[in-house]
């Protein structure tokens, strides 16, 4: 049984090699006929598969993959195609860091056609199509909110040239940048006014440390002259500690005596008084 099933999947796998074969060499056959017939005024393009990504333009998700001048799928029924000439703006929406997937509007130059909406597209696909549109030198914009597409495309429609007045797509900009750098820039203005000192600063710090340093000088060399006359007037160190010896000895002399008086009051206050006995032997 497992002999039979493994000559199927032989015969099941070169069936559909020879049967990619035969497509492509027909599709091959007929774009080299278009073009001759055409004399090369419509031209074939290879889409590139290596920055194909996954969304869902329709109900369902495809392989969306760019061309030269295109985003296309070709692959799944219904066929998705945009012309890269004809896009003004791509605006990436839901962009957070907590969700798996974003969704990626494109508006076109043509304000009174409806914009298209490419769902559920993988975050890690984010910056390769980044990568993509700068190098198709379209502009792109994210936000973490989903918009209202059709006030929006309304309001340019109703009066194009008061939108662009106010700003244009400026709004889907990052709020903030701007204000930001001044505030870098003033910051670090006041960091270095505040850590910078002006050359006349510098030379009046430099006078007053000098000042200082001499009076500091002057007041060691008097305290040292003082010292020095103090000493020679006065007594050695030998009499001094003599002196000290002495005081200590006559200070303790006097603590005994306090003490031995005071013990001698008390013993005298706690004798007994004789008794009426012994006073009539006497």
């Amino acid at each position: 049984m497992g002999m039979i099933y493994g000559i199927f999947i032989f015969f099941t796998s070169n069936l559909e090699r020879e049967m990619r074969h035969k497509l492509k060499t027909a599709f091959k056959n007929f774009i080299e006929k278009v073009e001759s017939l055409t004399k090369e005024d419509l031209e074939f393009e290879v889409p590139f598969r290596d920055l194909g990504f996954n969304g869902a333009p329709y109900r369902s998700t495809c392989l969306l993959q760019p061309t030269s001048s295109a985003l296309v799928n070709t692959t799944e029924w219904p066929p998705f195609v945009v012309t890269l000439d004809e896009v003004e703006l791509v605006h990436f929406e839901r962009v957070q860091f907590h969700l798996k997937n974003f969704d990626m509007v494109i508006a076109y130059k043509d304000y009174s056609k409806k914009v298209t909406m490419i769902n559920a597209i993988p975050v890690a696909s984010l910056d390769p199509i980044k990568e993509w549109l700068n190098s198709c030198d379209l502009k792109y914009t994210e936000g973490v909110q989903s918009l209202n597409w059709t006030k929006i495309m309304k309001t340019i429609v109703d009066d194009p040239e008061g939108f662009f007045e106010q700003g244009g797509w400026s709004f889907l900009e990052p709020e903030g940048e701007g204000s930001d750098a001044e505030n870098a820039g003033s910051e670090s203005e006041v960091e270095d006014e505040t850590f910078n000192p002006s050359a006349d600063e510098c030379e009046e710090e430099e006078e007053d440390s000098d000042e200082d340093y001499s009076d500091e000088t002057e007041d060691s060399v008097y305290s040292e002259e003082s010292l020095g006359t103090d000493e020679e007037s006065g007594k050695d160190w030998d009499e001094l500690e003599e002196e000290a010896r002495k005081a200590d000895r006559e200070s303790r002399y006097d603590e005994e005596e306090e003490q031995q008086q005071q013990s001698r009051t008390k013993r005298k206050g706690h004798g007994h008084a004789p008794t009426p006995a012994k006073r009539r032997k006497k």
